[in-house]
């Protein structure tokens, strides 16, 4: 399984990255959203996108992504690092999840799993 990490902090990217792939995914991360917009991406993927991109905001990301008939069902977690005010933008923009930063690193995987029904890569 592949997850796109699109953060623009790079210890946040490296912290996720070695987290993420230590439990078996395959992490491609882009710092920005023009880059998520021209990464490979391999199906089945899951978006794990900042909301806070220094070329665009996480809900116009997302939903360049999901136009793309291919990737329209992909499952997205949002992270914002404002807190709660974020939320219901998140929802109506059509991620899947919300989590905050910091974020919990086990409750990451278990909405992963969740969003992936249950299954797990290790």
């Amino acid at each position: 399984m592949q997850i796109v990490l699109v953060e623009d902090n790079p210890l946040m990217q490296q912290l996720f990255m070695i987290f993420l792939r230590g439990h078996g995914f395959d992490v491609t991360v882009a710092a920005t959203g023009a880059a998520a917009l021209t990464a490979p991406i391999s199906l089945p993927a899951l978006f794990l996108i900042d909301l806070r991109l220094p070329d665009c905001n996480g809900f116009e990301l997302l939903k360049q992504l999901r136009a793309r008939p291919e990737l329209r069902y992909c499952p997205a977690i949002a992270l914002s690092g404002l807190g709660e005010s974020d939320r219901q933008e998140a929802f109506a923009a059509g991620f899947d999840r919300f989590l905050t930063k910091p974020t919990d690193l086990d409750e990451l995987l278990l909405t992963i799993a969740e969003l992936l029904g249950g299954v797990s890569q290790r």
